[in-house]
């Protein structure tokens, strides 16, 4: 019989089996969530690993390949190894208790522990054992190249399933998980969400109202137009002749105040307007921007159905339903949500409802949801009521009464939103 030394030294070849697992399963791990952009930007710097590391992510399907096969050998000669030895020492009885002692040993050892640790150093670990996995890869090219064969004619004698598809909604949640997880920012979230909302917007949700509109009559004195530049912080200004349904430029502020200082005194403006861009309210925002973008105007007009103005949209205020409000020296804050105590807000009226709603923790269906779509509160609001409301007149929507706070010109600007059970809302 061995003595105690020899008995246990098949432990040995074990071990570095079970290490050799573990290698495998980190490697597997690290480069299958390993960040590509990183390896490219370490790759720009001249990092030899960064571009074998690259080149591995280029043909991934080989790389699983490899390692599946050096895995599969490392597992089945571990447990050879030990069976064999089992066997020889204390008899055919005593396999079954060593099959599950390194089945156990096996899966967290060379499986679980490593695989974990790999998600954590994906980086480090990929570009350290890049260069292993590149030679292994060639070595067992035929190998590999063989079961890649077997398995795609297997393949190709079952039907499958369909391509798979991922619709809109899918990719909300994704990016809502992606977020929650902390993989996506919520700044960067909110950036893919609005892109991917930004061919369903119309222009009509972000125009600037033909009652707010500041512009010039054609027929205005020199006077008159600079008294109402002096008024308004805009750098554009549309003119109209006879009224505003007939909108015939655009007036650069800037180019007219040059003509101005160099020429003293402007007879007709007509000559320094610019082309009017007329478009309809239904109109996308995304083709209007590449329509204004290879045009190189600024502004647009919005009509309505009969033709006559229903306001302007600028590529600020494009860009400005991408990105998030942009600033400029002369913009004044307004805050669309202002708290007034406890449950109850002013919420400015060209604040969408869906906005209010999740910002006030208020349950809402998927069915309602697609019905609110792009509609702001003032739309909700006349939608409500038979004629056009009075300042005090109220409105119960889902958890909420809502009350008509400021009036102008039969136009509703704030809202008073009194969540009615704040526990409900948050269901």
């Amino acid at each position: 019989m061995d003595d105690g030394g020899t008995s246990i030294s098949w432990l040995i070849p074990v071990a570095i089996l079970i290490l050799c697992a573990m290698f495998f399963a980190m490697v597997e791990t690290a480069f299958a969530s390993v960040s590509r952009t990183r390896l490219k930007t370490l790759a720009e710097k001249g990092r030899s690993d960064a571009k074998k590391a690259i080149k591995i992510t280029d043909h991934f399907d080989r790389a699983i390949t490899t390692i599946l096969i050096c895995t599969n050998i490392v597992h089945i000669a571990a447990a050879s190894v030990v069976t064999v030895n089992v066997t020889r020492m204390w008899g055919v009885s005593a396999v079954t208790a060593s099959t599950l002692i390194t089945t156990i040993v096996v899966f967290f050892f060379g499986e679980m522990l490593p695989k974990s640790i790999a998600m954590k150093y994906s980086e480090k670990i990929s570009l350290s054992t890049a260069g292993i996995l590149s030679f292994l890869m060639t070595v067992l090219t035929p190998v590999s190249s063989l079961l890649t064969f077997i398995g795609n004619t297997a393949s190709k004698l079952t039907k499958g399933d369909s391509d798979v598809s991922v619709t809109e909604d899918e990719i909300y949640d994704i990016i809502e998980d992606m977020t929650e997880q902390g993989t996506l920012d919520e700044e960067q979230g909110d950036l893919i969400s609005s892109a991917l909302m930004f061919q369903d917007v119309t222009v009509e949700t972000i125009l600037t109202a033909r009652v707010d509109l500041a512009a010039v009559d054609v027929n205005m004195s020199q006077q008159e137009i600079l008294d109402m530049i002096k008024k308004v912080n805009h750098s554009r200004l549309p003119v109209y002749e006879g009224t505003i349904d007939h909108i015939i430029g655009i007036l650069q502020i800037r180019k007219y105040i040059r003509t101005y200082l160099m020429e003293g005194e402007i007879r007709d403006i007509r000559p320094l307007l610019d082309e009017t861009l007329f478009i309809h309210q239904s109109t996308n925002i995304d083709d209007l921007l590449t329509e204004m973008t290879e045009k190189k105007l600024n502004v647009a007009v919005v009509t309505d159905n009969y033709g006559g103005t229903l306001g302007i949209v600028s590529i600020e205020d494009i860009l400005e339903e991408l990105v998030g409000e942009i600033w400029d020296e002369d913009d004044q804050a307004v805050e669309n949500i202002v708290k007034l105590g406890e449950n109850t807000y002013s919420v400015a009226a060209n604040e969408d409802v869906i906005d209010v709603l999740d910002e006030l923790n208020i349950h809402y269906s998927d069915e309602e949801e697609e019905r609110i779509s792009n509609k702001l509160m003032s739309e909700l609001a006349f939608e409500a009521f038979l004629n056009i409301p009075a300042e005090g007149d109220t409105f119960e929507y889902l958890n909420m009464t809502i009350t008509v706070l400021v009036m102008k010109q039969n136009r509703i600007l704030r809202l008073k939103v009194q969540v009615n059970d704040p526990e409900k809302g948050e269901e």
